[in-house]
């Protein structure tokens, strides 16, 4: 009788593993039919944040909207607030990743982390001069993700780490932008056209609060 044995590897091996660089090219095109979501139909479809704002997460200030479509995500190491379509979409989004890798005997799950979803303040541009604009983590759309005990990956250039790699093709299939595209290897955030297209069917409305 034949039997399969699995390879398991630790969870150090499993990072080392995820962690690896991989040319970027064999990836492209990536954001195929996908924009990064803009200021202005942030704020026209989920209010603005209360001004002024900094760099450095200000959860008071959250617009009103944002707040009451707020919902808790917790999966693994990944353990982030945002609004609700968008931690539904990055639950379906990274069972179905966690589900790939494992028939092919890797645990993404266990070392996969990740940091700012909801996180009210300004944009932190990679490179250049301050930026005056509202980060998209501001309206709880936009994730940064790194593999446990290392750093989060920045501007990696023409490579990307393999969980990235992993992890991109799926994104961009439920409309969600790569931030590779602006040197951010770390970031997804919700598509400007996936933005309009859940505002178009009712996902972004507020609910009707009943008087008790």
């Amino acid at each position: 009788m034949n039997t399969t044995v699995k390879n398991v590897l630790s969870a150090a091996d499993e990072a080392t593993y995820y962690s690896e660089m991989v040319s970027l090219s064999n990836f492209l095109p990536i954001n195929t039919g996908l924009t990064s979501a803009q200021e202005q139909t942030m704020i026209s479809v989920l209010g603005s944040p209360l001004k002024p704002l900094t760099t450095v997460d200000q959860p008071s200030k959250v617009s009103p909207l944002v707040k009451q479509l707020s919902a808790n995500l917790s999966l693994g190491n990944v353990v982030v607030t945002g609004i609700k379509p968008a931690t539904d979409g990055i639950l379906g989004i990274l069972n179905r990743a966690f589900e790939l890798e494992q028939a092919k005997n890797h645990d993404l799950k266990s070392v996969l982390g990740s940091r700012d979803m909801l996180n009210v303040r300004l944009r932190k541009p990679t490179s250049g001069k301050p930026s005056n604009k509202i980060s998209n983590h501001a309206w709880g759309t936009a994730i940064d993700f790194k593999i446990k005990g290392h750093i989060h990956p920045g501007n990696t250039g023409q490579s990307i780490p393999r969980f990235i790699a992993v992890l991109l093709p799926l994104f961009n299939a439920a409309g969600w932008y790569s931030g590779i595209a602006f040197h951010d290897t770390m970031h997804f955030e919700v598509a400007n056209e996936t933005i309009w297209k859940w505002s178009a069917e009712g996902l972004l409305h507020a609910v009707a609060q009943l008087d008790a």
